[in-house]
């Protein structure tokens, strides 16, 4: 066994062994036969540990999606062990319409070693998609808490029962909104999704923890001792993004509305890389633009603040400057510039910290709230 150990280029303390090819009948069986060949050949005397926190469930649409989930999986169970399955609902199973296959993760400890994940991949194909809920219903560890992944880049309401079935096993949702292909409808149909689970359920986006820096920032240089006036008089803002992080753009301007008290009032298309928002406060009317640039990554780039009035000039701008800090624009700016530390968070890691929580983020859902309101004013 020891000649098949794989390690992770990213992770060198993660190994893993080839995914084994098995009956869906005999899944357990399997895993229990890898456990015991694995305590024999790799315990040498020493404790062979098992960790396990919680299950994953995992779902991609294709095979592709669940090759890129695949790299990922090392960093979130180095993280948060978890017995993971990866569905793949739109796959090519080498024999009939589902296929099986199993691998164990484990890492070096003083002491001998922690075995922190079992894998269990199950691939469908197009008509037997259905089925894969039950699959994976067979294979949870009852008394764990069950997380589903949405790794697919659809909104999940608009999957059906593949997504309703796979959410009842579960005790949180993490699901990302970035390169939605029609964000206004995604946004609406998973708030109304969110708003109908009456607090059973943790759902949660992963763009809310991508862009928390970019909260942290407004929350304190915004803040009434720094910049007094400021939130009660903003009128225009400008937002520059990345291709594919308009929905990410939209729940941040979901955020400030929902945490500003301020009421959408209409929303245009201005063209394919251009959208505006008006909204109204108990004062006056708020502008915000958001603008795609026509290269880069899915991430937020520059944001544009303007409270200026008949006799002062107020501005603030930030600008990402690279993959690790964000700073105040100077020329574009009434406040001093200055530079803080954002690294841009892989993935993996926004998905592992999330599986630890167990409370629903009511600040998050009342920025859905907002996000969906603007969707009911605009006007494409």
């Amino acid at each position: 066994m020891a000649a098949a150990m794989i390690q992770q280029a990213n992770i060198p303390k993660i190994i893993t062994q080839p995914l084994k090819r098995v009956h869906i009948a005999d899944i357990e069986t399997e895993l229990g036969m890898l456990w015991g060949q694995f305590d024999r050949e790799s315990g040498g005397g020493h404790t062979v540990m098992r960790a396990c926190m919680s299950n994953l469930i995992i779902y991609c649409d294709t095979a592709e999606e669940a090759a890129v989930v695949s790299q990922e999986i090392p960093t979130i169970v180095d993280v948060h062990p978890a017995r993971v399955l990866l569905l793949i609902g739109d796959g090519h199973p080498s024999d009939g319409s589902l296929e099986a296959l199993i691998s164990i993760y484990y890492a070096p400890l003083e002491d001998g070693w922690q075995v922190c994940a079992e894998r269990i991949d199950v691939v469908a194909s197009p008509a037997a998609t259905e089925r894969l809920p039950s699959v994976a219903r067979s294979q949870l560890m009852g008394d764990l808490p069950t997380t589903l992944w949405w790794a697919s880049r659809r909104p999940p309401p608009e999957a059906g029962e593949v997504f309703f079935q796979l959410a009842e096993l579960a005790n949180q949702i993490i699901y990302d909104n970035m390169g939605w292909i029609n964000p206004i409808k995604g946004v609406s149909a998973m708030t109304r999704w969110v708003a109908a689970q009456q607090n059973e359920q943790v759902v949660y986006n992963l763009a809310w923890r991508r862009f928390a820096v970019w909260r942290k920032l407004l929350g304190q240089m915004l803040d009434p001792q720094i910049t007094p006036n400021a939130l009660e008089s903003l009128r225009v803002i400008e937002i520059s993004h990345g291709p594919h992080a308009l929905p990410m753009t939209w729940l941040l301007v979901g955020w400030l509305a929902s945490q500003l008290n301020w009421q959408p009032v209409d929303g245009k298309r201005l063209s394919n890389s251009e959208l505006i928002w008006k909204f109204h406060n108990n004062q006056h009317e708020i502008k915000i633009t958001a603008k795609r640039l026509p290269q880069g990554e899915p991430l937020l780039y520059r944001l544009l603040l303007d409270w200026s009035h008949a006799t002062s000039e107020n501005r603030l701008c930030f600008e990402r400057l690279d993959n690790d800090r964000i700073g105040i624009v100077e020329a574009l700016s009434t406040i001093p510039a200055h530079v803080f530390a954002a690294q841009i968070p892989e993935r993996a890691t926004l998905v592992s910290a999330q599986l630890a929580h167990r409370n629903r983020d009511k600040i998050f859902e009342n920025a859905l709230k907002s996000a969906n309101a603007m969707a009911a004013v605009f006007q494409p």
